[in-house]
């Protein structure tokens, strides 16, 4: 078992200004003394405020076990009371409201109970501490207590070379949210009170200098340069809600490199699902699909351009399991409709670390059914799912950030396409309900099947379709972003990833 760590306390660097205090949680099996550094150097860059701080030892060094829910967090609420009545005897002057004075930090799992905590000690009518600062962590995905309802101040930063729960794929989860209340209230508003972001080359241990994260990446700088970096953007954060706002553009640059980096993601995710083109189907369009019937037809350039795709995505399976491909043929001119819907990770209580769709379902025509309603003859008309799983692929590498992609290319894994697997019968229902996307991991790429269903021209049911279950290009970037620059593992379902 773990040990239960002394609370640490560290008194203000400063002696000028106003008199606050920082409560800092520890990360999951995160002994609290490797958080010493990072702390003293938020204090050092917080100038003009007199800044204490407490570390608090946990229980087993593992918080969630003192604070499991907001209902069971009182074991972990007395033991930050007991640091900070150790900083009282130090000298802390506990005078002021803790909903102005008293900010709680976190990493890692110790953002998540930093969250709880918050949360069990809210009031109707008060607020337990002034704000949260989250690092390799999160707030709520949705409800009260998301970034955009929080009632206090909340800074989320993450690393770019995060490797777990906190990585660039989940974080944008968060950066929607910062977007859309920057959308709501202003950019100065979102910027000074619910900061989001991804800081480059950084990786999930570097928050807690000497103690490597297992499951993480490489940082791309020194520790002391990310130490420097953290507390620069923690005390800019601090200063802000002082009403300094001198070193404001420390969190400008930095949101404003995140909007950047995440963007290309927001985009795949957009493909997966165009919530918003409601032109056939209330529930959105997937240009996956709409994509993937170009791709599937196998026609010439010339003949390619005749044929106009429109797609109408589907929320539940059951509704995807009624929709089927149709077209019209005007002056030589094809119209088709393809058929779509997304299945996603499972995320219980906010732990799922893929946000991308796992997988894209296609009901597409097959070639045969095109090329004979166009009247011609298609170029290639054994294309399989396969390709359309290279050109997502390829798409997401178009997308990426330019660093992002000369590190995937010089140290990452790429992928293997295995051949679709047809599903027993040509059953459609069997297609839809039971069938997925296959993806194994080995030592040197990630290699996908994609389960068909595909009926011959002058079939019984359905005749002359061709489905296809495919790649979402979220998920590629995140494989690029992420687990593509870990040794080989031996498949996604059997990964476990550490998180702290």
């Amino acid at each position: 078992a773990w040990a239960t760590d002394d609370n640490i306390v560290l008194p203000p660097v400063h002696t000028d200004g106003p008199e606050k205090m920082l409560v800092f949680i520890p990360g999951g099996k995160v002994p609290n003394h490797n958080y010493v550094a990072t702390v003293k150097a938020i204090q050092e860059a917080t100038t003009g405020v007199k800044l204490w701080a407490v570390i608090p030892g946990v229980f087993q060094r593992l918080c969630i076990i003192s604070c499991t829910s907001t209902s069971l967090c009182a074991p972990l609420h007395s033991g930050v009371e007991a640091s900070l009545n150790k900083a009282k005897d130090m000298g802390w002057t506990r005078a002021g409201k803790d909903s102005d004075d008293v900010w709680l930090a976190g990493h890692s799992l110790g953002g998540v109970c930093a969250n709880t905590l918050f949360q069990a000690y809210t009031t109707d009518t008060d607020v337990p501490y002034a704000g949260v600062i989250v690092m390799g962590s999160y707030v709520d995905e949705a409800g009260a207590h998301d970034l955009a309802h929080y009632p206090k101040p909340v800074l989320t930063m993450n690393g770019e070379l995060d490797g777990g729960l906190a990585r660039p794929g989940k974080t944008a989860v968060w950066w929607r949210q910062h977007l859309d209340l920057q959308q709501a209230k202003g950019e100065q508003y979102a910027l000074a009170n619910k900061p989001v972001m991804v800081l480059p080359q950084l990786n999930h241990s570097d928050f807690c200098p000497g103690f490597d994260v297992p499951g993480d990446l490489m940082a791309e700088v020194d520790q002391a340069t990310a130490t420097k970096e953290i507390s620069q953007i923690v005390a800019a954060f601090l200063h802000g809600q002082m009403g300094d706002s001198s070193d404001a553009d420390v969190i400008k640059d930095k949101v404003a490199w995140t909007r950047n980096f995440l963007a290309p993601y927001l985009q795949a995710q957009e493909m997966e699902r165009n919530a918003s083109d409601k032109r056939v189907s209330a529930e959105g369009s997937s240009s996956i699909c709409a994509q993937g019937q170009h791709i599937i037809a196998g026609l010439s350039e010339a003949d390619d351009s005749k044929l106009t795709v429109t797609d109408s995505f589907h929320v539940t399976s059951s509704n995807l399991e009624h929709c089927h491909p149709n077209w019209t043929v005007t002056d030589g001119f094809m119209s088709s409709l393809t058929c779509s819907h997304t299945d996603y990770y499972i995320d219980i209580d906010n732990t799922g670390e893929i946000t991308a769709a796992s997988e894209i379902a296609c009901k597409m025509l097959s070639s045969d059914r095109v090329a004979q309603q166009l009247k011609v003859k298609a170029e290639t008309p054994d294309v399989d799912c396969r390709a359309i799983n290279r050109r997502v692929v390829a798409l997401a590498e178009s997308m990426a950030s330019p660093l992002t992609l000369a590190r995937y290319k010089k140290g990452g894994r790429g992928w293997c396409y295995e051949e679709d697997d047809q599903v027993l019968g040509n059953i459609g229902p069997l297609w839809v309900f039971q069938s997925s996307l296959k993806m194994e991991e080995n030592a040197t790429c990630m290699a996908v099947t994609s389960p068909t269903l595909k009926t011959e021209i002058d079939g019984k049911i359905f005749p002359g379709s061709h489905y296809c279950k495919v790649l979402s290009p979220a998920r590629v970037l995140d494989w690029i972003m992420t687990d593509s620059l870990k040794p080989g593992k031996k498949t996604v379902v059997e990964e476990t990833q550490v998180f702290v």
